[in-house]
């Protein structure tokens, strides 16, 4: 093989479309340029392309050595049945030198198919110890057939491999497998996360075809699963629990366990009555008394002040799921808990028939001092335009606290006008508690009426910082001048970085409005990497050329490459021809590969004869190929003769 006397303009051939030319250039005896060659032909693609990268396949001995190794994952991106044999061969005669080259050979099988492959692949099964390669081509290929081999070899991969097992059993989505993930959710010796995995292995089966055949109950044996005092276990669980009527049952069995008073003996966790409200909440239609008679009644007991708090709370959205009189009383009842309040307002809420004349009547005093701010919560959470006097009259009630703040909340919710005057007043009132000025100035943002904006103005000097963070809030809803230099100063001066978040998040929502302020504060950045990334983020859901120009102003050399990456993804999404030199400049070998890599992606996005002689010209000087050059080369081809891949 003669060394090449020049290096070959691979870019123009792939432009080009070249297969030819760069069928030479794979003859290179530089590893390098004949890899690049080989690459840019798997993405140009056609009959020419397979033929020419099948030869290297047949011919080893003709190129660079090891050069045929890196032929076969585009020869089985295109689908290259003629490969098939020869991958086969080179298997069967223990041509593999090592686990890399393993993992990309079955990786190709499992990308090309076919019967061969199914029948090679099973008999690898039955090896002492199968790799796991042959399971990750088993799991792309999902061939029926080898289910009983896979079930086979799953005990010789007990233990060491056994995740990787069992995620291959769940990817068949076959019933045969339910049997033996059924065993390992129920048996004891096994490991938490192997548990886990087993579930979400089962959960993926075919609902029509469930339970599987176990040998034993299997609503019985996905208790241990159900107690299990983590969600991403005990969920699936219930779910798969709740496919039978049996399985309904032991849902109905446990919750009855979970209840105060039941005996030691009995009793089981909190967590699963947890996972078993969470369940009814999700899906009221399987409970409920036109199901099963105890079902509310067992909620009603779960909302007992011995029970657990965590309990508590959701036992009274599950109850808010179902409706109904007797859950609707006893939520009402429930209603002015210290420890569980917020939460059973929201249930209420979210009842099929609320109960508005029974709030009503507890927010005017009927009810206890301790029911009225819940029923404030609720009847905002409804909308309930009918409570709006009741609301303002108990923003006046300096005896309550909890009342006022719970008035200004749900006055917010009803997005009731006529409010503003009264809690503009209070947000400036210094004399009233940090919490119902920050209340209030949440609730006038929600309302949004222009005469609120005097109050969330003044509120953005408050020496409270939840005020100024909600003040910073709500002057996003209010697109003006005004807004935006008082949210552009708390960006830039306030010393608590949530508050300065908040006003560059609220400017971003300004649109083109706001482009100017931000991109002032895009240089110099405040150096707190949080803030900077808000920065950014607002400025590329900003439209027009300031926010270009200050994200421009960013490709500077004094930002992290975090951030450059970050300025480089924004610039690419908003498709600005007047950002390509300073993404150029983001492709300088000053920089690290990620960083070019968004730069080139960007460039390439922008389709402008200047951008892609940037990419053109970084492709052609760089060291090697990577994808994201690759794929920026396949952009630009693309866009000059759309119709090639087609005829290819």
């Amino acid at each position: 093989m003669e060394p090449d006397t020049a290096r070959p303009d691979l870019v123009r051939m792939r432009l080009a479309g070249d297969v030819e030319g760069l069928s030479l250039a794979m003859r290179s005896a530089e590893f390098t340029t004949a890899l690049a060659a080989v690459q840019l032909i798997g993405d140009i693609g056609g009959p020419a392309a397979a033929d020419a990268l099948l030869d290297c396949l047949e011919r080893p001995g003709s190129y660079v050595r090891h050069l045929h190794l890196w032929v076969i994952t585009p020869l089985a991106k295109l689908g290259e049945r003629r490969a098939v044999p020869l991958l086969l061969r080179r298997l069967r005669e223990g041509l593999v030198e090592n686990s890399g080259q393993e993992e990309t050979l079955f990786r190709a099988l499992g990308t090309l198919g076919g019967p061969e492959i199914v029948r090679e692949l099973i008999g690898r099964l039955a090896e002492p110890r199968p790799s796991k390669p042959v399971l990750d081509a088993l799991a792309a290929l999902r061939p029926p057939e080898a289910v009983p081999a896979l079930l086979a070899a799953l005990w010789t991969l007990l233990p060491g491999d056994e995740m990787h097992a069992v995620k291959v059993l769940g990817a068949m989505r076959d019933p045969r497998t339910g049997a033996a993930l059924l065993f390992l959710v129920d048996s004891e010796s096994t490991s938490p996360a192997l548990r886990r995995a087993a579930v979400k292995a089962l959960i993926k089966l075919p609902e029509e075809s469930w339970p599987p055949p176990a040998g034993w109950i299997p609503e019985i044996m996905l208790r241990r699963a159900l107690r299990d005092p983590d969600a991403a276990t005990a969920a699936p669980a219930a779910e798969l629990l709740a496919r039978t009527k049996t399985g309904r049952d032991v849902l109905r069995g446990d919750l009855m366990d979970s209840v105060p008073g039941r005996r030691a003996k009995f009793r089981v966790q909190a967590c699963v009555a947890v996972t078993v409200c969470a369940f009814v909440q999700d899906r009221p239609d399987l409970f409920g008394e036109a199901q099963d008679y105890r079902d509310v009644p067992t909620l009603i007991k779960l909302l007992d002040p011995a029970a657990v708090p965590t309990v508590r709370r959701a036992a009274a959205s599950a109850l808010g799921a179902l409706g109904g009189a007797e859950a609707t009383a006893a939520l009402l009842a429930a209603l002015g808990d210290a420890r569980i309040g917020e939460a059973v307002a929201g249930a209420v809420a979210r009842l099929p028939q609320p109960p508005v004349r029974e709030l009503l009547a507890v927010l005017g005093g009927k009810g206890g001092d301790s029911q009225r701010p819940c029923a404030a919560l609720a009847l905002g959470l409804l909308e309930c335009a009918e409570a709006a006097p009741l609301l303002l009259a108990a923003l006046d009630d300096e005896t309550a606290p909890k009342l006022r703040t719970a008035a200004a909340d749900a006055l917010g919710a009803l997005r009731h006008g006529p409010a503003a005057e009264r809690l503009a007043a209070l947000a400036v009132d210094g004399e009233e508690s940090g919490t119902l000025r920050a209340r209030a100035v949440h609730a006038l943002g929600l309302i949004g009426v222009r005469e609120s904006l005097p109050g969330l103005l003044a509120a953005v000097r408050d020496p409270s910082n939840p005020v100024r963070l909600q003040a910073a809030q709500a002057l996003g809803g209010f697109p003006g001048p005004e807004a935006a230099q008082a949210l552009g100063a708390l960006a830039a001066r306030d010393a608590d970085r949530d508050i300065a978040r908040a006003a560059v998040l609220a400017l971003g929502g300004m649109g083109a409005f706001a482009a100017p302020l931000l991109a002032s504060l895009a240089q110099p950045l405040r150096q707190d990497v949080d803030v900077d990334r808000e920065v950014i983020t607002a400025l590329a859901r900003c439209p027009g050329p300031e926010a270009v120009a200050g994200l421009v102003q960013l490709t500077g050399p004094d930002l992290s490459e975090g951030l450059h990456v970050m300025v480089a993804e924004a610039l690419g999404g908003m498709r600005a021809p007047q950002s390509a030199a300073a993404l150029g400049a983001l492709l300088a070998d000053g920089h690290p590969y990620h960083c070019r890599h968004a730069a080139l992606r960007a460039l390439a996005a922008l389709g402008t004869e200047e951008a892609d002689a940037y990419v053109l010209a970084h492709c052609r000087t760089a060291d090697r190929t990577t994808h994201v050059w690759r794929e920026a080369l396949t952009a630009i081809a693309e866009r000059r003769d759309p119709l090639r891949r087609d005829r290819a």
